[in-house]
């Protein structure tokens, strides 16, 4: 039987034919494979492949975004330069709000930024709404709460850190207004114009302090009066005298010296020297009012100055100075001391910081 020949030009457009099925078949089959490569999944590279992004991307280094939306229809290619250098995160409508972000041209930095530190309702109710031009500067202040973020704007007083920090403490607020109230005793307690603790507050361990240290009967938390005669000793062992004049206050005794001293210098006085009962630290059994055993003005006496320069070493802080009144709300008390521990204690005096300061920076996260 005489085979079939075909003739020459017919054999060539066969061969095409083959050889265009095969680098159909293997361009396709290369490229996807060479996105998987990346770390692509099977899926996401068919759609790169299909939409004719494949050569771009295998230029770029793998972008969980691109890997994670491109078939989604809220994936923007005109966006793909600025997608390929934010940060994935696993967030809801991820994708819609960083496409908004950038029609409200935010930077690949500032999204990024945004995204790391604020929830999404902090998104929906501020960050898209509009363009914030120093959103970056707040949200980079490691005490930035995003739930203060209309008093930052409103107390805003040209200094971010400042008004952060002063914001947080309760600066932006009326004295006693919106207080809290601790429920909890420690030694790291924060009692002030804004915070407070109730009438049935107890002090644990309320000890009578030693006599060779306390003027009259004066109670404090154990670990305060351990501090305060260790103190007292080595005070005296250098030539210095103190005593514990006034310690722990109840609620009953606030209440008399603040109707006393009303009525002795007014209502003025009683703002920038006494505390409303239930605001004042000798309430927590941490807090004294020294006096010397050599001069009946503390402030002038060799005393005063040794407390302020060695108090910290036993775990007091000079608490109400004159250089912070401004944020504590009391008047300069030269005679006023309060136990927080050695490491706070130390860490405050070396950076002459008030415990507002501290609580609000260290504390109060």
């Amino acid at each position: 039987m005489r085979r079939l020949r075909l003739r020459a030009p017919f054999r060539i457009l066969l061969s095409l034919i083959a050889i265009f099925v095969i680098v159909s078949l293997y361009f396709p089959v290369s490229n996807i494979y060479k996105l998987m490569k990346l770390d692509y999944s099977f899926e996401s590279s068919v759609a790169i492949y299909e939409i004719d992004l494949h050569d771009t991307l295998l230029e770029r280094k793998y972008s969980k975004i691109v890997d994670e939306y491109i078939e989604d229809e809220e994936f923007n290619i005109d966006n793909l330069d600025l997608y390929m250098n934010i940060n994935y995160l696993d967030r809801d409508n991820f994708i819609s709000n960083i496409n908004d972000m950038i029609s409200l041209k935010y930077t690949v930095k500032e999204i990024n930024k945004i995204y790391d530190n604020v929830s999404d309702e902090f998104l929906a109710s501020v960050i898209l709404k509009e363009y914030v031009y120093d959103i970056i500067k707040f949200i980079d202040i490691d005490i930035f709460k995003e739930e203060n973020y209309s008093r930052y704007r409103e107390f805003f007083n040209g200094n971010y850190e400042k008004t952060v920090l002063h914001v947080n403490i309760g600066l932006d607020k009326d004295f006693y207004t919106d207080t809290d109230i601790v429920e909890e005793f420690s030694t790291s307690m924060l009692i002030n114009k804004y915070h407070g603790v109730s009438e049935d507050f107890v002090v644990p361990n309320l000890v009578k302090l030693d006599s060779e240290c306390s003027n009259g009967d004066n109670y404090l938390n154990s670990e305060a009066a351990d501090a305060f005669v260790k103190m007292c000793r080595a005070a005296k062992k250098e030539g210095y005298y103190i005593l514990a004049n006034y310690t722990y206050r109840d609620f009953e005794t606030q209440q008399a010296v603040w109707d006393q001293y009303l009525e002795l210098y007014g209502q003025s006085y009683n703002d920038r020297y006494v505390t409303k009962p239930g605001f004042s630290e000798h309430h927590t059994g941490l807090a004294i009012d020294v006096k010397s055993t050599k001069s009946n003005i503390f402030k002038n006496s060799k005393e005063y100055t040794w407390m302020v320069e060695n108090s910290y070493k036993y775990g007091f802080i000079h608490r109400y100075q004159a250089s912070k009144e401004n944020i504590t709300g009391i008047s300069s008390e030269a005679w006023h001391f309060r136990y927080v521990g050695v490491d706070i204690a130390t860490y405050m005096y070396e950076n002459k910081l008030s415990f507002e300061e501290y609580y609000a920076l260290f504390l109060d996260k």
